[in-house]
């Protein structure tokens, strides 16, 4: 069994250790360091796909303003040339340090550690703050946010209007125009749940279970200046997990349906699950 291990390395976490069938203790070790390898093995896998994504991300960005730079300093040009390369160089300027600003949430997020600070929230005054947030983005394409949630909540409450605000930006940018975007909760015997749901164009089925990854589009040529970058939704997740709740996501000719559920008795202070 040592020896087997020692073979196993960052480039080899493929490898698996044998069983050792014939005696149990060893068997049972042996599965259990097999079962270990595997997390770390997707973990990896995990962590070298986000880079690759990460770099691609900020390529892009990067890219345009050296072009256009390059471009502009090819030759002379007016004061009003200036001033639009400026004008759109800080347009991915703003794209970056919103992709910072998100990586940076997340790893703070996703610490073991991190404490949260409980506090008992009125919903329906937490969600009408963002709806007054969000009632500009609204009216200019005649959707009508409807507030229907009357519950009380004990979670962190900056993590929790984050998860919402992502939420709502989400619902308009795909809502139908002249449509609502509503917000309901509801409580059971063991869990709180926060609904947003939208009507507009279902999600395919095919692309429900990657939503919540990071940088994960469904049609990368629809990403728009204010975008969250492919990790709006990644950050919500990390927020109901780091609360020990769930999100899910359901779609289909009604509409765009997110769920967020809360346990009642949610985790101790600072605890993931």
């Amino acid at each position: 069994l040592a020896m087997h291990a020692t073979t196993i390395d960052v480039q080899h976490l493929h490898l698996r250790l044998a069983e050792f069938k014939e005696l149990n203790e060893l068997s049972a070790l042996s599965r259990a360091l097999n079962q270990m390898l595997t997390r770390l093995e997707q973990g990896f896998t995990q962590l070298s796909r986000f880079s690759e994504d990460l770099a691609h991300e900020m390529r892009t960005p990067l890219s345009n303003l050296t072009g256009q730079t390059q471009q502009a300093l090819s030759r002379d040009r007016s004061v009003a040339e200036y001033q639009n390369l400026l004008v759109s160089n800080q347009e991915e300027y703003e794209r970056l340090a919103r992709m910072v600003d998100s990586m940076l949430f997340l790893a703070r997020t996703e610490q073991p550690n991190q404490p949260l600070r409980h506090e008992t929230l009125a919903l329906h005054s937490v969600v009408a703050q963002l709806c007054d947030y969000f009632e500009g983005m609204a009216q200019e394409r005649e959707i009508t946010l409807v507030n229907l949630c009357h519950c009380q909540l004990v979670a962190d409450p900056d993590l929790v209007r984050r998860a919402l605000a992502n939420l709502l930006a989400n619902a308009l940018r795909y809502a139908a125009p002249a449509t609502p975007v509503t917000i309901r909760c509801a409580h059971s015997t063991t869990h709180l749940t926060i609904q947003v749901h939208n009507q507009g164009e279902p999600i395919a089925p095919e692309h429900l279970p990657y939503l919540f990854e990071r940088f994960y589009r469904c049609d990368p040529s629809r990403n728009q200046p204010d975008d969250s970058g492919g990790l709006g939704l990644a950050i919500v997740k990390s927020i109901m997990h780091a609360h020990g709740g769930q999100v899910a996501v359901s779609s289909n000719e009604q509409g765009t349906l997110f769920t967020l559920s809360f346990p009642l008795s949610g985790p101790i202070s600072g605890q993931r699950a």
